[in-house]
């Protein structure tokens, strides 16, 4: 038996392959769902897709692959993939929607570590709000720095018009990847 065969026949070897291709995935995914935007009055940061997928490909990857997918996800759009919202490089991550970015991966944290496979459904909701909560600490702060403008503004212009939509995208992610693991089980 040759190397090749017997990494590739060991089952942890080709389970973290198999996980890392489908984080890659995700984050193909992730991308492209930036690139649904919708612009809304007074916010330089649209209304995307995103936190839909995030939360479920966290949901379905789980612990360390939920972060790997970000991880994919912003190498791609460094690289210059169109992926932050339409746009690419790395002088977006200081741009007004930067600092969400970096919520993406406090809150595929969140999702991916946290025990919501086996939780109640309202448990589960409550973990991916929680998730959609931690994107909005981290997506705030720095919209209020970049911009130079105060709290109330920040919050204004990078939470108020987003809670809605993301609240319903975080319940829909925890249903929908909770039906998808049970698939794939």
């Amino acid at each position: 038996m040759n190397i090749q065969n017997a990494l590739l026949g060991s089952t942890s070897i080709r389970r973290t392959l198999v996980m890392s291709a489908a984080s890659l995935a995700f984050a193909v995914l992730l991308g492209f769902s930036a690139l649904v935007r919708i612009p809304l009055p007074g916010t330089p940061v649209p209304f995307t897709l995103q936190t839909f997928v995030l939360l479920a490909g966290a949901g379905i990857l789980g612990r360390f692959y939920a972060l790997e997918m970000v991880g994919w996800y912003l190498v791609l759009g460094i690289a210059g993939a169109p992926f932050f919202a339409g746009e690419s490089g790395l002088a977006h991550l200081m741009g007004p929607s930067g600092g969400y970015l970096l919520g993406f991966a406090i809150a595929a944290g969140i999702v991916g570590f946290a025990p919501a496979k086996k939780a109640t459904p309202v448990v589960r909701a409550a973990i991916y709000i929680a998730a959609t909560l931690s994107i909005y600490i981290a997506g705030v702060t720095h919209l209020k720095l970049a911009s130079g403008s105060g709290w109330q503004m920040a919050i204004a212009m990078g939470a108020y018009p987003f809670m809605a939509g993301d609240i319903v995208k975080a319940i829909a992610a925890s249903i929908g990847a909770s039906k998808v693991s049970r698939l794939l089980q």
